[in-house]
């Protein structure tokens, strides 16, 4: 065995498929919840995918690209059924990607106007394009979730001594619920006081 680079991945529990080219001048059918993988192939290329949508409904679409080291940058623009502009997004800025100095990935979150067929465009803001500007675009209802970052990540901390952790929450796709922060089993006999992070707020 030797050692080799490392390659950032993911994986998710919707169904996945493929971008299927050419898919910018006739846009190229979904059926969700989905995750597509593909790449926005050369400069100038805008990648289209269309949906049936229904008034009221709520839909996510989320671009990981630069998060998996991608040099994609990307744009996500819906259009309702009869074109008009839905929602738009260039950049989201995500905590959690803390080491991503440039976040260019994007999401938006809609809700749909009206019944019909919608289109999701996605392309380079900067008109770049090739195989390494790959992405992942996930197209589903909301799933809220949150992820959590504790500062100091660790505490020396002596016999009958306390000590104090900031824990943040991250949230996600309009995730408001209460967390409630307790300590993983076999602590080797440390203890937390009871803490509980509000739905309106980010941190305890």
């Amino acid at each position: 065995p030797g050692l080799g680079n490392e390659l950032p991945y993911a994986v998710d529990t919707l169904p996945e498929t493929l971008e299927a080219e050419p898919n910018d001048a006739a846009a190229q059918q979904l059926t969700l919840p989905v995750i597509v993988n593909g790449q926005v192939i050369r400069p100038g290329d805008v990648d289209r995918f269309r949906f049936t949508g229904r008034a009221g409904e709520e839909i996510v679409a989320e671009v990981l690209a630069r998060r998996l080291d991608s040099p994609l940058d990307s744009l996500l623009q819906l259009t309702g059924p009869a074109g008009e502009a839905v929602a738009a997004n260039d950049d989201q800025d995500d905590p959690a990607a803390g080491l991503t100095t440039h976040q260019a990935d994007s999401v938006l979150r809609a809700k749909l106007p009206a019944d019909g067929t919608y289109e999701l465009a996605l392309s380079d803001v900067q008109h770049q394009g090739g195989e390494a500007c790959a992405y992942r675009l996930r197209v589903s209802p909301p799933r809220p979730d949150f992820v959590l970052r504790a500062t100091p990540a660790g505490l020396a901390l002596s016999p009958g001594r306390s000590g104090t952790v900031a824990v943040q929450a991250i949230r996600r796709d309009g995730f408001t619920g209460d967390i409630d922060l307790t300590l993983a089993e076999n602590t080797g006999g440390f203890k937390a006081a009871a803490a509980k992070i509000a739905g309106d707020k980010d941190t305890a």
